[in-house]
């Protein structure tokens, strides 16, 4: 898993551009959002979650690192294609390495480096509008916990989906935009239909934000319990899958595939 995640960092992160780029494209696309909803007033009615613009940010805040934490992995699971063409992908299927350290590996290697800047800008925002209570602080770590984990495995189960095939390129708008829409990011899911909300129980990010923001927005561990309970069982839902495809995806390589795999 070590030599993976060293691997991904190598060829994703080898200029100050690409840092560059992970710091102003998440903060461009949240304040899009946030001035989306500056010009209403959502203090009455079921938008009351929003009586100030500081719980606007801070929804906002909570949801886009999160997006961004899933985000990231799915567009590493994309670059998976880059493994075929290179001919890399079929020196670690030869290789006796464990199939589910690579691609946890993968997975870990291109999360901590594609979050870690907005979570600094977060942290900045959070600390200039004075919002966050001072009981949430012990709850900062458990959060970025939850967040790490959930999008590790989500990750996880999105390489190995892409093992599947040469250009899987179309899941990339499969899986991105129903992500930022119906998890919660821009807006809370209480609002949605029922189809909506149908849409939304699909993706682990739904419950990890239902965790993330009671803990810290309103510092109330009773709040996230629900969340907790139906996050672990979509995360052994989606370990299950991912085991289930992972050996799928070999006996395919090996039956359909030659050396080069095609």
């Amino acid at each position: 898993m070590r030599a993976e995640v060293i691997k991904q960092h190598r060829n994703s992160f080898h200029s100050y551009g690409v840092y560059f780029t992970l710091l102003i494209w998440p903060i461009v696309v949240f304040f899009n959002a946030y001035y989306s909803y500056k010009p209403f007033n959502l203090s009455q009615g079921p938008w009351n979650t929003f009586a100030s613009q500081e719980d606007i940010i801070m929804f906002l805040i909570t949801g886009f690192l999160g997006y961004i934490s899933f985000k990231s992995l799915l567009q590493s699971a994309f670059y998976m294609g880059h493994e075929r063409i290179n001919g890399t992908l079929e020196t670690i299927f030869l290789t006796p390495a464990n199939r589910i350290a690579i691609i946890y590996g993968r997975a870990f290697g291109a999360l901590i480096e594609n979050i870690w800047m907005f979570s600094v800008f977060c942290v900045f925002v959070t600390v200039w509008i004075r919002r966050i209570p001072v009981e949430s602080l012990i709850y900062i770590p458990i959060s970025f916990i939850v967040l790490i984990v959930s999008a590790a495995v989500w990750g996880g189960l999105m390489n190995v989906i892409f093992l599947f095939s040469r250009d899987a390129s179309f899941l990339m708008a499969v899986f991105d935009e129903p992500m930022i829409l119906f998890s919660g990011v821009r807006m809370p899911t209480f609002v949605f239909p029922i189809w909506a909300k149908i849409i939304s129980a699909l993706f682990p990010l739904t419950y990890a934000l239902m965790i993330v923001r009671p803990l810290l927005i309103e510092g109330s561990l009773s709040a996230s319990l629900q969340g907790i309970y139906k996050l672990l069982i979509s995360l052994l839902l989606i370990v299950s899958l991912t085991l289930w495809l992972l050996k799928k995806a070999e006996k395919n390589a090996r039956k359909n595939g030659n050396f080069v795999f095609y």
